[in-house]
């Protein structure tokens, strides 16, 4: 007798289907032999292996989308990581620091001047980008050292925190049905945390309701945990896959409904963030607000801290770890992994000075070392008043940017053209190099510049001449000469100077600090004889 076949539950594609169905085929019907794909038993089998081939298809997805470590949808991940608390962080603003300058007032003229809270400063480049100064109304005198005096004359204002955003009129957000969990979107992103208000009119007139971070319990300005009652004028915000921030209201009994009315309820807030807000150096300029006797922008720095809205990878990364740390700064790991939760900052290192005192070295996001903006670390150190211990003091640091030179000699293929290999070779330096790629302490090899280079298509030979810190001697070459009475190598007879290396680190390997970030600030390549 035939035995049964077995199902094979990891059969689900659809020639496994398919194949499955023949068999119980000849089980249950040994009398259809015909198996050619002409017959009408073979169009039902191909048809059913195609549908059970999509259905298990999407149930594979639909398994995978129900776990973090495998999720790839954003929406996905974002449902997931709510389970603990957790929300994706949206794009960050960047932040510079911005020098001022000022015509003379002329005998007579007044001197005092006023920079509003608002004020709105232009980027120039392929997209104009907005910057504003949200501090409160900076009063400068011309006549007082508050500025100081320029070679061409002029009067100059340095630091003037200013961040990448602006401000968005009164926005209506909609009318109130009285229905429990009302969600109302905004119209413009992204939404800059912090700035947004949201008002009510339940009749009498508009009253501003409050933002919480959720509707079940938030802290009073004394610590104290306060419920969300069915009386309370509260409303939290969260963010869809795309990025768009949303108003959400109480069901009635965590937060109170809005009363019924007709376009009751508005908002006011501010938009800007992301990578496109880290502008070069020298490139905000203009001055959309009039203010008196000015004549002139830039920032000596590039602006940095913007990023883009919190990736998927990421969020898997570091949502457990804030959940373990229970929005609380209590080791060092949780000090730097909340760090990275705020938002803006590109690489940490926290080292402990003391019992109590933490030294936190922060890079903010953006494409160089850098050091950090005004207005992020006063974020920061905000950020962490309410999550640090009482007694612990958190003291926020400029990273290190310790310059590195690099020269190489290449000699390309005799099929290769040399300006295409040249170019290669640079761009593949600078990428090993770049800041994204380093972190604090990170150590670099020789190894590294002739792996990296030597797998370029059209380089037939390559030798790195120069790898060092910028103008450093070798700490043993340097001994050497201290001990026979010379300074620097400069100091030594030509041919003797031309026989001591100094332009390559012992043992090709550059050692940093545990707080300085490696930084590529000279870069030169020569090409050689094209190979035969």
């Amino acid at each position: 007798m035939t035995s049964v076949p077995a199902i094979d539950y990891t059969n689900k594609d659809f020639a496994a289907l398919r194949q499955a169905m023949l068999e119980l085929k000849r089980y249950r019907l040994p009398e259809h032999n015909d198996d050619s794909p002409g017959d009408v038993v073979s169009l039902l089998f191909d048809a059913f292996a195609y549908m059970g081939d999509l259905i298990l298809y999407y149930q594979d997805r639909i398994a995978n989308e129900l776990f973090l470590a495998t999720a790839t949808e954003r929406r996905s991940v974002l449902d997931l990581l709510r389970l603990i608390g957790y929300e994706l962080r949206p794009p960050v603003a960047a932040s510079a620091d911005l020098t001022l300058i000022f015509n003379v007032p002329g005998p007579g003229e007044s001197t005092p001047t006023t920079i509003p809270n608002g004020a709105q400063f232009t980027s120039q480049g392929a997209a104009t980008q907005t910057f504003e100064y949200l501090g409160p109304d900076l009063a400068l005198d011309l006549a007082t050292s508050q500025v100081e005096p320029a070679p061409d004359g002029k009067l100059v204002y340095r630091g003037l925190p200013v961040r990448h955003s602006r401000a968005v009129a009164t926005e209506t957000l909609g009318s109130s049905t009285g229905e429990p969990n009302q969600s109302f979107p905004l119209t413009q992103s992204p939404l800059i945390p912090g700035s947004l208000v949201v008002e009510v009119n339940e009749g009498a007139s508009w009253a501003e309701w409050n933002q919480r971070e959720h509707l079940l319990y938030h802290l009073d300005p004394r610590g104290r945990v306060v419920v969300s009652g069915p009386d309370s004028t509260d409303y939290y915000v969260q963010y869809d896959e795309m990025g768009a921030a949303r108003v959400n209201f109480g069901d009635g009994t965590y937060g109170r409904i809005p009363a019924i009315g007709a376009n009751n309820l508005r908002a006011r807030y501010r938009v800007g963030g992301g990578t496109v807000g880290n502008v070069p150096a020298g490139s905000i300029v203009d001055a959309v607000t009039s203010i008196d006797r000015f004549h002139s922008a830039f920032n000596p720095n590039p602006a940095a801290g913007g990023e883009d809205q919190e990736s998927v990878d990421h969020a898997k990364s570091f949502a457990p770890l804030a959940f373990r740390s229970g929005g609380r700064a209590v080791t060092l790991a949780d000090i730097v992994a909340l760090t990275h939760l705020a938002g803006g900052v590109a690489k940490v290192f926290a080292r402990a000075r003391g019992w109590n005192q933490i030294d936190l070295f922060v890079a903010p996001e953006g494409e160089t070392c850098r050091p950090v903006p005004d207005d992020l670390r006063t974020r920061l150190q905000a950020y962490f008043e309410d999550k640090r211990m009482v007694t612990t003091l958190i003291e926020m640091h400029d990273p290190v940017c310790a310059p590195i030179e690099v020269s190489l000699s290449v000699v390309a293929a005799h099929h290769a053209n040399p300006e295409a290999v040249q170019l290669d070779v640079e761009q593949t330096v600078r990428q090993l190099l770049a800041f994204r790629n380093m972190d604090f302490g990170q150590a670099l090899y020789l190894s590294k510049i002739y792996e990296a280079v030597e797998s370029i298509p059209g380089v037939h030979a390559v030798a790195v001449t120069r790898f060092r810190r910028q103008g450093e001697t070798p700490e043993a070459v340097q001994q050497i000469l201290e001990a026979f009475g010379v300074s620097s190598v400069d100091d030594l007879p030509e041919v003797v100077r031309h026989s001591v290396d100094v332009n390559l680190a012992p043992d090709g390997r550059i050692d940093l600090d545990e707080i300085e970030i490696p930084v590529l600030a000279e870069l030169q390549v020569s090409m050689d004889e094209v190979a035969p």
